[in-house]
């Protein structure tokens, strides 16, 4: 009997050391930087390369575009 409590008491100890490593989807999504045509603008000066022209309107925000 003393051997049976020693034994389930050696496993209960050998697992509250044990740990569990998150997989890559409960780590939430991987978000990179904003791309460079994603941001607000007022005028064709703010944009660069990728994306020159600057569209919006009164209903919609002026964001970067190609």
């Amino acid at each position: 009997m003393r051997a049976l409590a020693i034994f389930t008491m050696t496993l209960l100890l050998l697992e509250s050391f044990y740990s569990v490593e998150g997989s890559e989807r409960d780590r939430g999504p991987k978000i990179g930087k904003v791309p460079y045509c994603r941001h607000f603008c007022s005028g064709p000066q703010q944009c660069g390369p990728p994306c020159p022209n600057c569209k919006g309107s009164w209903w919609t925000p002026y964001l970067c575009d190609n």
